[in-house]
């Protein structure tokens, strides 16, 4: 695939999770992300408490559930519960700051957003010079994807090798949390792919009308086929 891309991003094996965790620390730095998506379809806004490192939650709150989780609603300044059945919520789900929760002993401990602690991870350890000590790819060249992923609609396609190297998952998620970041899911033209399409047709993702799920790639591929007949 190198000889047909218009950048080819060579790194060192093993290192995809730090190119990306830089990738990400640009779009935040920069203010990049899609606020709107990331509220609404990601678990970056839920909070988290700066005491246990866990989700702050209603069996914390008042003895109730231990699956309700929580958002600080900054259209009312006060911590509100998550939805359970639905991604829709009334309010705006803060995603930066440090509040405080009371507890059900009477307690007030700190708590923050997923993406606050994200955030002062990467600022702290995945600045794209930290990462290109790692991955062995230019500051420079970490910057420039992280705003073409940003700015443009982004699909990825990837095959098995990552699943061969110990916690290729997380070479994976580091992937995801851009896209996620950037909104670049759930649209025509983006997404994430791996073994789902044939390497030859990984370019005709950006030319999908519609999502996968509701048939895109099938339009996609017969409208290849006949391309091809055409041309042949």
């Amino acid at each position: 695939t190198a000889l047909t891309a218009d950048i080819h991003v060579p790194l060192r094996t093993g290192s995809d999770a730090a190119l990306w965790l830089g990738i990400c620390q640009v779009i935040l730095a920069e203010g990049l992300i899609d606020a709107a998506f990331v509220r609404e379809q990601t678990d970056l806004a839920l909070l988290v408490r700066s005491d246990t490192g866990r989700y702050l939650r209603a069996q914390d709150v008042d003895g109730g559930r231990e699956d309700q989780l929580y958002f600080f609603d900054e259209s009312k300044q006060r911590i509100a519960p998550a939805p359970r059945s639905t991604l829709h919520f009334e309010g705006l789900p803060a995603l930066a700051g440090s509040y405080s929760a009371t507890l059900a002993d009477g307690r007030r401990v700190e708590v923050k957003p997923v993406l606050a602690l994200l955030r002062e991870k990467l600022d702290r350890d995945y600045t794209p010079e930290q990462a290109a000590a790692v991955c062995g790819v230019g500051a420079a060249m970490i910057r420039s994807l992280a705003h073409k992923v940003a700015r443009k609609r982004t699909c990825c396609y990837i095959g098995f090798t990552s699943a061969k190297q110990f916690h290729g998952d997380l070479h994976e998620r580091s992937l995801l949390l851009a896209m996620a970041l950037t909104g670049n899911w759930g649209k025509p033209g983006t997404g994430f792919n791996c073994f789902l399409v044939p390497s030859e047709y990984v370019g005709l993702l950006m030319t999908l009308e519609r999502p996968v799920a509701r048939g895109g790639l099938l339009a996609m591929l017969l409208a290849n086929l006949k391309l091809k007949a055409e041309l042949w």
